[in-house]
């Protein structure tokens, strides 16, 4: 199915189809403009974890201790169910947190799905220590109705998200991983990472350790990093946060460069604020058209 959403006040145009999007600038003199209503939204349904307290990287400082937010079903439709085909976004990701541990996670999937989002979600993979059943019903409910998933790949829970990835990989689910790399170790970690499952997944998306939540440390390895990677994957993707790298060396990964976040934004559902980025911790609104910050 084609979906499009134009946008002139913007200059822009998207057409998403297979699960991917093509963007046109309605003015190929001009760039595209932040996107009053974005085209992608991270949505996060819970703040809580199972995996914690063992990521000390965690951005979000997620944790097992809070109670999963309440009503995410009915926050989702009053959110997104008040825009038109155009205004609503062509995807989402559904993330946390843990957001399969969320009781309403599969129905929100099917709520997204109906309403003509396409759904994702990116998850630790700790879900395989559910019970068979569960686990079957969360795999069925992903290849009916998801886009894709996302798996996290930390090296201390490798033991769950393997097993996920295979069960994915087995299901031909779209599966993407997500590496977070800081130093130097955690380069070479990846490259194991991509040589073992390269030709198995879809892409190895690339995140930058940033000193946010309970990481108390930053990705300062980029030199190191474009020496390590041999030629120019097309596989490998990379986060927003990586930006500022590609603007002082444009040529050595083939990427398309916009603006961070100006066609996607961030949702927290149980505040119902919105933000840059899951990196973000000033939310932000609209204003005569355009999205400022709320001071």
């Amino acid at each position: 199915m084609i979906k499009t959403r134009v946008f002139p006040e913007h200059n822009y145009k998207g057409i998403h189809f297979n699960g991917k999007t093509i963007r046109v600038a309605l003015d190929p003199k001009k760039p595209i403009e932040e996107l009053k209503y974005p085209e992608f939204y991270d949505v996060c349904i819970t703040h809580f974890c199972n995996a914690n307290p063992l990521c000390k990287y965690c951005y979000q400082n997620s944790n097992q201790l809070v109670i999963h937010t309440e009503n995410v079903v009915e926050k989702f439709k009053s959110f997104f169910g008040g825009l038109n085909e155009n205004e609503k976004p062509f995807q989402l990701a559904i993330g946390g947190g843990e957001p399969t541990s969320h009781p309403d996670f599969i129905m929100l999937l099917k709520t997204s799905y109906n309403m003509g989002i396409t759904p994702n979600y990116t998850t630790n993979g700790m879900w395989v220590t559910y019970e068979p059943s569960k686990i079957k019903e969360l795999l069925n409910v992903t290849k009916q109705y998801c886009g894709g998933v996302a798996v996290s790949t930390h090296h201390h829970l490798k033991q769950y998200w393997e097993k996920a990835v295979d069960y994915y990989i087995k299901e031909n689910i779209f599966t993407n991983l997500h590496v977070i790399i800081g130093d130097k170790k955690s380069i070479d970690d990846f490259k194991s990472i991509y040589n073992k499952y390269h030709g198995l997944v879809k892409y190895f998306v690339l995140l930058p350790l940033s000193a946010q939540g309970r990481s108390t440390k930053s990705f300062k390895n980029w030199d190191y990093f474009q020496k390590s990677i041999n030629g120019n994957p097309t596989d490998i993707a990379f986060g927003a946060n990586f930006y500022p790298y590609f603007k002082k060396h444009p040529n050595r990964f083939k990427v398309s460069l916009y603006e961070p976040e100006i066609l996607s934004k961030y949702l927290d559902i149980e505040t119902m604020k919105i933000y840059r980025s899951s990196f973000s911790n000033i939310p932000i609104e609209i204003k005569s058209n355009k999205w400022v910050e709320i001071i």
